[in-house]
């Protein structure tokens, strides 16, 4: 006589992974002078934002190792380029395909010209000519600043783009919002 077998109802694998098409995942600040003095541990923050975007994906390791390439970019860039006072503020989101960053940055005169300099060559139909030349030869010390942020353009397909924040701090300082979408479902293709 045969019966259906009673089976184990205890789980033997991990259930895949639950990550929301859109939302917050993860909204970080700090001080301009904080984030200065301890600029050291720039990869460990890179690398902890890193890990905890990519906690519920399928292979969270490959995932964090690619997104804190792309943060570690971001972050160097904000910290070359940023006015000496006011407050950092980062939201990571993620938008279907997308990791979205909205950088915060106080800027002075000159941060603000790198910064729009920067969205002005990444628009340029001839980037990838462009950012190969200067990987080649000697560059200015301005082209070299940029490059992090247009490999991530060129290299990785991310889109960035800037645009003012509601308005001055209460000090009267400016700050900017640069943009940063980084591609996720696109991650095993790169």
């Amino acid at each position: 006589m045969s019966g259906s077998k009673r089976s184990d109802s205890a789980l033997t694998m991990r259930p895949p992974p639950l990550t929301a098409e859109c939302g917050l995942i993860i909204n970080t600040s700090f001080s301009v002078t904080g984030f200065g003095k301890r600029w050291t541990h720039c990869h460990q923050l890179a690398n902890y934002l890193a890990r905890y975007a990519s906690a519920n994906e399928n292979d969270p390791e490959r995932t964090s190792t690619l997104l804190s390439t792309f943060f570690n970019e971001l972050l160097e860039a904000i910290y070359r380029n940023h006015a000496r006072r006011g407050l950092i503020n980062i939201t990571f989101e993620r938008r279907l395909d997308r990791v979205c960053v909205k950088a915060e940055v106080p800027v002075d005169e000159q941060s603000l010209g790198f910064y729009k300099r920067t969205i002005e060559l990444a628009s340029n139909p001839e980037l990838t000519a462009w950012y190969r030349e200067r990987l080649e030869n000697d560059i200015s010390e301005e082209d070299a600043g940029a490059l992090g942020l247009l490999e991530l353009t060129v290299v990785y397909g991310a889109q960035i783009a800037i645009h003012d924040a509601p308005g001055p701090d209460g000090n009267g300082r400016q700050s900017i919002q640069l943009w940063v979408e980084f591609p996720y479902s696109e991650l095993d293709e790169v």
